[in-house]
């Protein structure tokens, strides 16, 4: 779902050929959310 939402959302980060970056970047950045959400909740 975060891969879709990626590159439907914020498509201006799939250009030039940086999108796997793009994805794994939106990935971590949600994972490091939840665990701190999570951690200090």
């Amino acid at each position: 779902m975060q891969p879709v939402v990626s590159h439907e959302v914020i498509p201006e980060t799939h250009r030039n050929g940086h999108q796997t970056h793009a994805t794994l970047g939106l990935m971590a950045g949600f994972a490091l959310m939840m665990t701190l959400d999570t951690a200090l909740g």
